[in-house]
C-alpha cells in the first residue's frame, strides 16, 4: 500500500516547476516549499529547488552538490542534531529524474549532479516537540523554527531565496515576520533570515497594534478559549514596546511579530530580529502575578531585538550552524536582558517600585545561595553553556552558576556604579546605546570581550578592571552594600542572626533527588537515587520533618537503600547560611543619593 504522503510528494514533483514559475527562475538561489498534508503524523514536507547548478560560479564542484541540516538554533546554545528528524530524502533533476545521493556525515547529504541544470530535493521532517527552539505540528496547529526544518547549500547561504507555505487544507492563517510578496509566499534575504523567522500556521487569532509608528502583530495560539481584556492587553503591549525602545533610544524595526503559545506545562521564549516566540500558560491573564510574569517574559524577549540580535558578542554572527559558537559573553546577552526586564516594566507602569527592588534582591540572593557561585564564573558559564547549562544533572547546582541570574545581578551593580560615579548623568542604558551606535550601526559587527569592558569604562568614567577580574571572570563576592549605598540602598538579610539548620537534600518519591554542597548532608554518604527506609527511627519521615525537631549541632541518622543493600547514615545538622535578601532604602539619604535612587528605580 502506497502511503498518502508518498503520493503527495510524487504529485508535488510533477507540478512544482510550473507552480514556482511565477516566482521567477533566476532571481533567487533556492526556492523552498513547505507543506503539511498530514499534520496528525507530525511531519512537515519540504521541497527545495536549486536552479542553474552547472552555471553557478559559487558551486565549485560541478559533479556533486552538498546540502546540510543545521545542528542548533541561535539563541539556544546546545547541539540538538536536527538531522535526526529527517526522513525520505530524495533528489531529482528538473525533469523529475532521480539523482543519486548519499549521506556523508550526520547532517550532510551529497548529490551526484549528473549534468542536471536544476536540482530538486524533497524530504520530510518529524516535528513533535513544542518548544521555542524546536518545531511541532499536530492536527491543531504547526509551529517551526527554520534551523530544525530547512537545509542549506553552504556556498549559497548568503543568497536570497523564496519560501512558499502551503497550509494544511483546514488551516487559513500563516504568521511570520518574513515579508510576504503574495499569498503565503515570502522573500528571504539569506539563510540566516530563514533560520531567524519562526512560523506559526493554523487558525489562530491575530491581534494588531501600533507603537512608535511601527506595526506589531500578535499570533495568539491556544487549544482552548482564552479569557483576557483585549483593550488592556494591547495597551500594555504598546507601553512595553515604548519603554523597551527608550533604553537604546531608537528602534531598528519596520514591523514585528509576537508568536504566543498558550498551553499547560510550557514556558520560555526565543529571540529573533523581527519576531519572538513566547510560551506561557492558558491562565497568564487570570491574576496580577501571572500577568506580570508573562510580561516579564515579553519584555525579556523584546529587548533581545537590540541586545543579542543587534548588540551582540562578535562570536554570535555570522553563525556556524554545524558547530558550537563559543563566547564568554552570554552573561551580558542574557543577564543584561534579565536586568532590563525590570527597567522596561517599571517604565511601562506594569511593575511598581517595590517590584523592581524585590526582583533585583531576588537575583542577588539566587546567585549567592547557589553552591556553584563559588565554583564557576559567569564567563566560564557562558563558554560552557553548550555542555553544561542545557545539559544539567543532579550535581549541576553545586558546580554551575546561571549566566542569566548572576549576569542580571552583576548588571545591577554596574548600573549602580555608573549612576553613582556620574552623579546620575549616566547609567547602564548608556552602555547599551554606545554599543548599538558603534558596533551595530557604524562597524556592522559584534563587540569583543575587551571592547565591552571598554564601553562600560567609557560610560563609567574610569577603570573597572578590578570589577571584571574579581566578579565577572572570578568568583569573589562583591561588597554589595558598599556599592548600593551610592544609590541610597542597602541589602538586608532577613536570615541574619537566625540559627536554623539546613540539610540540603531534595526528596522525590521517598528517594534522594538532589544534595546541595552547602547543606549538612553533603558528606553523609548519601547519594542521589538512594531510597530512604527510615529517618530517626521512623518510616516515612521526611528530611524537612526531621529538621524541624532538631537544633543546629544535633545529629540526624537513618537507614537508606542503594542497589538492594541497606546502610546506615548520620550527619550533624549545620547552620543554614543561605541569604534572604531584600533591598531597602537607607534611613537618611543625601541629595545625590536621592537623585541616584530615582535614576536606579526609574521614578
Amino acid at each position: 500500500m502506497i502511503h498518502k504522503r508518498t503520493i503527495y510528494l510524487l504529485l508535488l514533483n510533477l507540478t512544482l516547476l510550473s507552480g514556482f514559475g511565477a516566482l521567477g527562475q533566476t532571481a533567487h538561489s533556492i526556492k523552498y516549499e513547505l507543506s503539511m498534508p498530514e499534520p496528525e503524523t507530525h511531519f512537515f514536507e519540504v521541497h527545495m529547488e536549486i536552479p542553474e547548478v552547472l552555471s553557478n560560479s559559487k558551486l565549485l564542484d560541478k559533479n556533486h552538490l552538498l546540502v546540510k541540516m543545521p545542528v542548533w538554533t541561535p539563541g539556544s546554545y546546545l547541539v540538538r542534531e536536527y538531522a535526526g528528524n529527517v526522513e525520505n530524502f530524495v533528489a531529482q533533476n528538473g525533469k523529475g529524474q532521480n539523482l543519486k545521493s548519499r549521506k556523508v556525515n550526520k547532517n550532510t547529504w551529497q548529490i551526484d549532479i549528473n549534468n542536471a541544470e536544476d536540482v530538486h530535493i524533497d524530504y520530510s521532517v518529524y516535528a513533535n516537540t513544542l518548544t521555542v527552539r524546536t518545531s511541532f505540528i499536530d492536527s491543531n496547529h504547526g509551529y517551526l523554527n527554520g534551523a530544525s526544518i530547512f537545509m542549506f547549500v553552504p556556498e549559497l547561504m548568503d543568497k536570497p531565496s523564496k519560501l512558499k507555505v502551503i497550509p494544511y487544507e483546514k488551516w487559513s492563517v500563516v504568521s511570520t515576520a518574513l515579508p510576504e510578496t503574495s499569498k503565503n509566499v515570502f522573500d528571504v534575504k539569506n539563510f540566516d533570515t530563514l533560520v531567524d523567522s519562526p512560523i506559526e500556521i493554523g487558525n489562530h487569532e491575530v491581534l494588531e497594534f501600533e507603537a512608535l509608528g511601527i506595526p506589531h502583530k500578535i499570533a495568539m495560539y491556544s487549544a482552548t478559549k482564552l479569557k483576557y481584556d483585549k483593550e488592556k492587553l494591547l495597551a500594555d503591549y504598546t507601553k512595553l514596546v515604548e519603554a523597551a525602545t527608550s533604553v537604546v533610544g531608537e528602534s531598528p524595526l519596520d514591523h514585528y511579530l509576537f508568536i504566543v503559545h498558550h498551553q499547560p506545562r510550557i514556558g520560555g521564549g526565543l529571540e529573533h530580529k523581527f519576531s519572538t516566540t513566547c510560551m506561557t500558560s492558558t491562565v497568564a491573564y487570570s491574576t496580577e502575578s501571572a500577568y506580570k510574569g508573562f510580561f516579564s517574559l515579553l519584555a525579556h524577549e523584546y529587548f533581545h531585538l537590540w541586545n543579542v540580535k543587534r548588540i551582540r558578542p562578535v562570536a554570535l554572527g555570522p553563525f556556524d550552524y554545524e558547530n558550537e559558537n563559543y563566547t564568554h559573553m552570554l552573561w551580558v546577552a542574557e543577564g543584561f536582558t534579565n536586568y532590563f526586564e525590570e527597567v522596561i516594566l517599571k517604565r511601562a507602569g506594569i511593575y511598581t517600585e517595590e517590584d523592581v527592588l524585590k526582583h533585583h534582591a531576588s537575583a542577588i540572593g539566587n546567585a549567592e545561595n547557589a553552591a556553584g557561585n563559588r565554583v564557576q564564573s559567569v564567563t566560564e558559564a557562558s563558554w560552557d553553556a553548550w555542555i553544561k547549562y542545557y545539559r544539567s544533572h543532579e550535581n549541576s547546582s553545586n558546580t554551575n552558576v546561571s549566566y542569566y541570574g548572576k549576569g542580571g545581578a552583576l548588571a545591577s551593580l554596574l548600573d549602580v556604579k555608573i549612576i553613582s560615579n556620574t552623579d546620575g548623568e549616566k547609567s547602564l542604558q548608556d552602555v547599551m546605546r554606545l554599543l548599538y551606535q558603534k558596533y551595530y550601526k557604524e562597524l556592522g559587527r559584534g563587540y569583543t570581550d575587551a571592547e565591552f569592558q571598554l564601553a562600560c569604562e567609557t560610560v563609567y568614567g574610569g577603570s573597572l578592571d578590578y570589577f571584571f577580574q574579581r566578579f565577572v571572570s572570578g568568583t569573589e563576592t562583591p561588597d554589595y552594600n558598599q556599592i548600593f549605598k551610592g544609590v541610597g540602598l542597602q541589602l538586608v538579610d532577613a536570615n541574619e542572626g537566625k540559627n536554623k539548620g539546613y540539610i540540603g537534600i531534595t526528596e522525590r518519591s521517598g528517594s534522594v533527588y538532589r544534595i546541595s554542597a552547602i547543606g549538612s548532608a553533603y558528606h553523609s554518604g548519601l547519594s542521589v537515587g538512594d531510597r530512604i527506609v527510615s529517618l530517626e527511627g521512623r518510616k516515612g519521615q521526611s528530611f524537612t520533618g526531621a529538621s524541624k525537631v532538631k537544633n543546629v549541632g544535633d545529629m540526624i541518622s537513618g537507614v537508606a537503600l542503594r542497589n538492594g543493600v541497606k546502610f546506615d547514615f548520620s550527619f550533624e545538622l549545620k547552620k543554614d547560611n543561605r541569604k534572604a535578601y531584600s533591598l531597602q532604602k537607607l534611613k537618611k539619604l543625601k541629595k545625590k543619593q536621592k537623585m541616584a535612587y530615582a535614576k536606579f528605580v526609574n521614578i
